[in-house]
């Protein structure tokens, strides 16, 4: 791994790999790899080795091991932090999958009109759109989750 970075560890610096597994809602699991030179216990230099997002838990943490494995074949010193398991381990925070799309209904309660523009051919299209937005803008509207079977029907029909 330490071919592939831009560091070069000098006398009496050795290389350290960091491993972290964390979580960001919206993004997923999180695995990062970073490689650290140190000299005399501090590090002199520190840089992303590798990374990857997984929707779910299972994954990251089968990618953190391999990850772990390869370093310690090659006989790294790697330090592995797997914030997502100690948050649940301590503070019982529930480890739970990157939340998938869904089908939703929404209605839009909206009044068509018939609306009359003084202006210039030109100036139609602009007038148009800063009314539509300024319609958006008051809309009243409702949602929930979509039946699947019905949201189907209605796309094909």
């Amino acid at each position: 791994m330490s071919e592939k970075t831009d560091q070069v560890a000098k006398d009496g610096e050795t290389y350290e790999y960091e491993l972290f597994l964390t979580h960001e809602d919206g993004t997923g699991f999180i695995v990062d790899c970073r490689e650290d030179i140190v000299k005399d216990g501090d590090v002199v230099s520190s840089e992303y080795a590798e990374g990857f997002i997984f929707d779910n838990y299972p994954e990251a943490e089968k990618k953190l091991k391999e990850i772990e494995d390869r370093l310690e074949k090659q006989n790294k010193k790697i330090f592995v932090t797997n914030e997502v398991k100690t948050l649940h381990n301590v503070l019982g925070r529930k480890i739970e999958p990157k939340e998938k799309p869904s089908l939703w209904t929404v209605d839009l309660n909206t009044v068509f009109k018939n609306i009359l523009f003084e202006c210039t051919e030109d100036e139609l299209e602009q007038n148009i759109q800063e009314f539509v937005i300024s319609e958006l803008e008051n809309l009243d509207w409702t949602y929930e989750r979509a039946d699947v079977n019905v949201s189907k029907t209605m796309i094909r029909s």
